[in-house]
């Protein structure tokens, strides 16, 4: 199994990787390219001072424009303006900086390449001594200079604006930047191992104190510690973890619920035909078709309750699947109804049905019949004194509405959304008749649920319930 890291670490790991980055962009763009950035910049304000000089070339204010681009820029201009026939008619700028002492070839050679570009301008980078340059100087004082130059046509004559500026060598600056990140990364470092104490600190210690507290979930607690609600994630976890805590204690009592009662419906059918069959061995004149018809009986409660139990296992599991077939529910009905002519008789119960002629649904019909005998075993069982059962099959637009309704006690309401529950009890001292196996409405609940199709009971104390579910309507036929 992989070994997991601590949410310390985790935090510590990011962080460095954060600064990692952060310090390479710096350095690429402060020692790397910053030369390269210089340059492209200083090359891009000297062709904009030649752009601005151009559009004054015709004004009469070009002499004072010229000295105020240069104040303002840091660069050189010179404005030559010639006639028609070639002759320089005079200049323009700052006769005492380096574009001024450029000899005439070299000035010529720009101005010719200048004319022979499409947009007759021509950019120079020069590395070279001060002396190609007509300047005065030593041998190794070399510079690099960009030099712009541009031919402007006039309707009398052409103009030649030049514009040229010294490129610094960035050379101590990268080296007193790299100096300056070097305290940067120490810095970095500190900074990365106070922000993951302060983070572990005010993010991971809740997560542990919640994880410590959480040891207690088994047992079905759960307590909160003030000192983990420290922001709205782990005050979240937190809630989850309280009802979860209560879940697990619900979880509990229905497991404690559910074998008490399933031991006391095991009891009374075992002990009964422990009972039979011990008398029918020490008094065989009791071997009669009655007590033998007892056993029977008691054997198919037994039976019923372990599938019932079974059903319910599979339900929980997902392995009960749906074979969906068309049939006729009204058809179905009244087969499930005839069944229950033995109370009629026996126990004087009177039911009546209100029902369609055919009513076809698209459903599970094995699993259909099983929900309407729970429906009508329940009536049976809570029906009280009155012993009176209707069942009603409503068809309402393209639904058909399955009622099964008893006049008995009733359900109070703030029991109505429990019934449904495995061995649920309305009250402590009721205990279910023999009849049922107590988990008869959970099965139901979850067989609907399976099929998608709504459900529900109506009910009030000491009127009675109606259980209900509704399917759609396949087809229909009226005879």
């Amino acid at each position: 199994m992989k070994k997991l890291t601590s949410l310390k670490w985790e935090i510590g790991k990011y962080l460095i990787i954060f600064c990692i980055l952060t310090a390479s962009i710096v350095f690429l763009f402060q020692i790397v390219l910053l030369q390269p950035m210089y340059e492209a910049n200083k090359i891009k304000s000297i062709e904009t001072v030649g752009s601005f000089v151009e559009k004054f070339i015709e004004d009469e204010r070009l002499d004072e424009f010229v000295d105020y681009m240069q104040s303002q820029s840091d660069t050189c201009i010179m404005v030559y303006q010639s006639s028609s026939s070639g002759g320089m008619q005079g200049s323009i700028g700052n006769r005492g900086c380096m574009i001024s002492s450029i000899t005439n070839s070299e000035r010529a050679k720009f101005v010719t390449k200048a004319i022979g570009s499409k947009n007759h301008s021509y950019l120079a980078r020069v590395t070279n001594n001060s002396s190609d340059f007509g300047v005065d100087g030593d041998q190794g004082d070399n510079f690099d200079t960009i030099v712009y130059t541009k031919i402007v046509n006039a309707a009398d004559y052409s103009s030649i604006i030049m514009v040229s500026g010294n490129i610094t060598p960035l050379n101590a600056t990268t080296e007193t930047l790299a100096s300056q990140m070097r305290y940067i990364a120490l810095f970095m470092i500190v900074a990365v191992a106070i922000l993951t104490l302060l983070m572990y600190r005010h993010i991971a210690k809740p997560i542990i104190g919640i994880t410590s507290n959480a040891k207690q979930l088994p047992q079905g607690k759960y307590t909160i510690d003030p000192k983990t609600n420290r922001y709205k994630e782990a005050a979240d976890l937190n809630n989850t973890l309280v009802q979860a805590a209560n879940d697990i204690q619900k979880a509990d009592k229905a497991k404690r619920d559910l074998i008490s009662n399933v031991s006391h419906d095991l009891r009374t059918p075992l002990t009964m035909i422990g009972g039979y069959g011990e008398m029918m061995i020490d008094l065989p004149e009791e071997k009669t078709d009655e007590n033998i018809q007892v056993i029977v009986d008691e054997t198919k409660r037994l039976n019923a309750l372990v599938n019932d139990l079974l059903d319910m296992s599979r339900l929980q599991d997902g392995r009960i699947v749906l074979h969906k077939e068309v049939f006729d529910i009204s058809a179905l009905l009244k087969t499930q109804l005839q069944k229950y002519d033995v109370y009629r008789m026996q126990e004087g119960y009177t039911i009546e049905s209100e029902l369609l002629d055919t009513i076809y649904v698209n459903a599970d019909k094995k699993r259909i019949e099983q929900v309407i005998n729970n429906f009508l075993n329940n009536a049976v069982n809570y029906g009280g004194e009155a012993k009176h059962i209707i069942v009603r099959e409503i068809k309402k637009e393209n639904t058909v509405r399955i009622e099964v309704q008893d006049f008995g006690e009733g359900i109070d309401s703030k029991d109505l959304d429990n019934i449904w529950d495995r061995y649920y009890k309305v009250d402590k001292e009721h205990v279910r008749v023999a009849n049922g196996s107590g988990i008869g409405l959970n099965i139901v609940k979850q067989l609907l649920e399976l099929h998608g199709v709504p459900y529900g009971v109506k009910s009030s104390k000491g009127k009675g319930s109606t259980f209900y579910f509704e399917m759609p309507i396949e087809k229909e036929n009226h005879h």
